[in-house]
């Protein structure tokens, strides 16, 4: 997709051109694309898509990457305040542009937000569980692997702010623009969500 608003609603009718794999879930029947893979070419562009039907989340999600919910955000503290063994906190992103900086052909400017003796089992484990950044022919590359996403409800807000995020890292590093490829091991949409795309407006 060129943006998340030009994108999402081509990414919502694959759910009705494809055939995904329906599973029952503690949340209810969901249909499931596994393995899917989008190229966002433009995550500047942070308008969201129209009759996206949950703005407030966009609101939050990105509160809690970068205003008042960081404290207690998981996915922050992830990637943010690292903590493990002994010293001080990482911060895992601002590490990954360091490495990118001593070295811009480096393969090794990895990040994890994902902790086992958490998330293996947990009730709400983690989400993107980890990534990567590259540069590419001038651009700044987040490569974001997503446990799960819920097509219709949580992925705008998570590119949108992945988008802000990688934006300002490409700026921060002198670079042209920036690219963000998601995949995600679960990309569903739960059945009462699909029934209200097909009978609204879009």
């Amino acid at each position: 997709m060129r943006t998340v608003a030009s994108g999402w609603w081509d990414l919502i009718a694959l759910f009705t051109r494809q055939t995904p794999t329906r599973i029952a879930t503690r949340h209810g029947v969901s249909f499931d694309i596994p393995g899917l893979t989008v190229w966002l070419r433009n995550p500047a562009d942070l308008t969201a898509p129209r009759g996206y039907p949950y703005p407030e989340l966009i609101r939050d999600y990105r509160d809690r990457v970068f205003g008042e919910q960081r404290e207690s955000s998981l996915l922050h503290q992830r990637l943010r305040r690292w903590t493990g063994g002994e010293g001080a906190p990482i911060d895992q992103f601002q590490q990954a542009l360091a490495v990118l900086r001593q070295d811009e052909h480096s393969r090794s400017a990895v990040f994890s937000t994902w902790r086992p003796e958490t998330d293996l089992g947990g009730r709400f484990p983690v989400s993107p569980v980890g990534g990567a950044l590259r540069i590419l022919d001038g651009n700044l590359v987040l490569f974001l692997t997503a446990r799960s996403v819920d097509v219709w409800v949580g992925l705008v807000p998570e590119l949108l702010t992945f988008g802000q995020l990688v934006t300002d890292a490409a700026l921060e590093l002198g670079l042209a623009g920036s690219q963000i490829c998601y995949h995600a091991w679960s990309a569903h949409l739960y059945e009462i969500d699909y029934l209200t795309y097909l009978s609204g407006p879009r």
